[in-house]
């Protein structure tokens, strides 16, 4: 370790987490800290600059949990933490939370924050190996957030209160910061192109819970209607998720001419400034949708669910429009509003970027990344 410089582990998901969400500021830290970053090794990390850090492969791998893979996933967290003896655990979503939290706790690490970025499946309570897992990963939560010297981050209010009501965290523990940083330069600004046919986006993992199949159902009944409009999915297939959309759904979509199916695209800012509208009719446990704050700093009003995380994004009436969970009716009439009202859009896209600027920059969150490691590392 650099002599006088704290020593940070971050703990991270998928690669893809660190690339989109995260690395801006892991490469900052790495200019104050001796950073060691813990990520599955997968191809996005390829090109990837974050400075002068240390990665070490970790099998975080995402799908139905196997208590063998996450007892051995554990025990290699926990010899990764004795081994690299960091001043700060920094753990990113429920699972590595959980299990760099219990390691941060029985190797006695100084200090830890843990970013809970949704409760994601363990707290879905449609799923039945949700509620048999929930009691014990509650347990494990409420022994990761004793931690004598630890920052609990929340990316919505309703996670925060979730477990406040469950005696998880503590009613004076947990902040709240929505969102986890954007660059608003990439993701600068843009007018709405001009275009007979407006056109508006889903971009997300395609699995039912982001309210896939009621967005082409309402794209469906107002092509009916005879809305001029396009309408696309902008997103892979999750192979790894239970409530998955199939490919035969996307090729029978297709051929029917109701959405476009664009798959994954590596320029996001590129495809949300080519469209007039993003939609994203979701009911999953989201922390804060990363495609709602991109479109928001773009200049894109959204049409989206009064539900968990999105809500704490869109300002309803303001910056787009808020509609309830499945209903397929209410999606449609919103989306046809911002369809058949260009200064509408243009006003609330506006207003979107506004509070892009105050809320979602990634200096604010660098500035309180920071600002948690000085309090908890007073002497870095």
């Amino acid at each position: 370790m650099t002599a006088g410089r704290a020593r940070l582990l971050y703990i991270f998901p998928v690669a893809l987490n660190l690339r989109a969400h995260w690395a801006d500021r892991v490469r900052v830290a790495a200019q104050h800290y001796d950073v060691h970053v813990a990520v599955p090794f997968e191809e996005s990390l390829q090109g990837l600059d974050l400075g002068r850090v240390t990665l070490h492969d970790m099998p975080l791998r995402r799908g139905a949990p196997s208590p063998l893979a996450e007892f051995a996933l554990l025990r290699r967290i926990f010899s990764l933490v004795r081994d690299v003896r960091p001043n700060l655990v920094h753990a990113v979503t429920i699972r590595p939370v959980i299990y760099g939290g219990i390691a941060a706790r029985l190797l006695h690490v100084p200090a830890a924050v843990f970013s809970v970025t949704g409760l994601g499946f363990l707290f879905d309570r449609e799923q039945p190996l949700a509620r048999f897992l929930r009691p014990f990963a509650e347990r494990a939560l409420r022994f990761v957030f004793a931690h004598p010297s630890a920052l609990v981050i929340f990316e919505n209010q309703d996670d925060r209160d979730e477990l406040v009501a469950h005696h998880v965290v503590g009613s004076d523990q947990g902040l709240v910061f929505v969102g986890g940083g954007l660059d608003l330069e990439q993701f600068s600004f843009s007018p709405e192109p001009p275009s007979a046919e407006p056109l508006v986006i889903l971009p997300s993992r395609l699995i039912a819970a982001k309210g896939v199949r009621e967005f082409v159902e309402a794209a469906r009944r107002l092509k009916a209607a005879g809305v001029r409009a396009r309408f696309a999915l902008v997103g892979d297939i999750d192979e790894a998720h239970p409530d998955l959309i199939e490919r035969g759904d996307l090729d029978a979509w297709a051929r029917e001419g109701v959405v476009e199916c664009r798959g994954w695209c590596e320029d996001m800012a590129e495809v949300i400034r080519s469209a007039a509208i993003v939609c994203l009719p979701s009911y999953y446990r989201e922390g804060a949708p990363r495609a709602l704050i991109e479109a928001a700093a773009i200049g894109r009003p959204a049409v989206t669910t009064d539900w968990i995380g999105c809500r704490d994004v869109v300002v309803d009436g303001e910056t787009g429009l808020l509609v309830p969970a499945r209903d397929v009716e209410a999606l449609a009439a919103a989306l046809r509003r911002l369809i058949e009202d260009r200064a509408l859009r243009e006003h609330m896209g506006e207003a979107a970027r506004f509070r892009a600027e105050d809320h979602f920059s990634n200096a604010l969150a660098i500035e309180r990344m920071f600002s948690a490691y000085s309090a908890l590392l007073p002497t870095s």
